[in-house]
């Protein structure tokens, strides 16, 4: 059976697949991926590779789906599936970059608050932000993770290459997962990821944004198994 790799986005941990981990423990191999400690995404994806073995089923929101697309440029041997969730397979663009740099230059002179209250509309629906079991994990993720990994991911981010090349190669089952509200990749992105895999199927979750595995995780569990009994191991 292959093992399910879930890896988190910026400034996000474990905590972020808290749902989807008490449903896949029981039925899966789980493999946490770390994302800490590197500044570039082919690490954290030869680091994905390194600590698991066989056949993998990368699972990755945000920056864990950029990870994701490029363990599959480095090692579509290695797949049995993949899952991409709230995530884009174009590399930023120079007005991307300048506001990420800018993010990190803030927060090495002492403004580094994590996730705020006035970035949550980026991350999560409207109808959420006054939810504080939500936005209480979300801050909470942020804070442990740090400046120096925010940094660290943010350069990692700006650094990433246009993976649309490694989607039209793939022939493996692909499952591409956003939010109905996302504000930071628009489900447009991954309507366009998913036409450009062979073997590919889309799902938009009504009323989350950019979090939907803990804005509405039973959609999302729902969609997860449903792909995953479908493969074959």
């Amino acid at each position: 059976m292959a093992t399910l790799a879930l890896i988190p986005g910026l400034l996000l941990t474990r905590d972020l697949f808290k749902h989807q981990i008490s449903l896949l423990e029981d039925q899966f191999d789980l493999y946490h991926a770390n994302t800490l400690g590197m500044n570039a995404i082919t690490l954290m994806a030869e680091h994905v590779l390194d600590n698991t073995s066989g056949k993998i089923i990368p699972i990755g929101l945000s920056m864990g789906g950029y990870i994701t697309l490029e363990i599959a440029r480095l090692a579509p041997d290695r797949l049995a599936g993949l899952v991409v969730m709230d995530s884009a397979a174009t590399a930023d663009d120079d007005d991307k970059i300048k506001q990420r740099k800018a993010l990190i230059e803030m927060s090495k002179i002492g403004k580094f608050k994590g996730v705020t209250r006035t970035l949550l509309p980026n991350l999560i629906a409207p109808q959420h932000l006054n939810d504080e079991h939500l936005t209480k994990p979300i801050m909470a993720m942020a804070e442990e993770v740090g400046q120096i990994n925010f940094t660290h991911q943010q350069i990692a981010i700006m650094g990433r290459r246009d993976q649309f090349d490694t989607l039209k190669r793939l022939d493996l089952p692909s499952l591409f997962i956003v939010g109905e509200h996302d504000a930071l990749t628009p489900p447009q992105k991954a309507r366009d990821m998913a036409a450009a895999v062979k073997n590919s199927r889309y799902v938009e979750i009504a009323g989350a944004g950019h979090l939907p595995t803990m804005e509405a995780p039973a959609a999302v569990n729902e969609a997860l198994i449903e792909f995953l009994n479908e493969i074959t191991f």
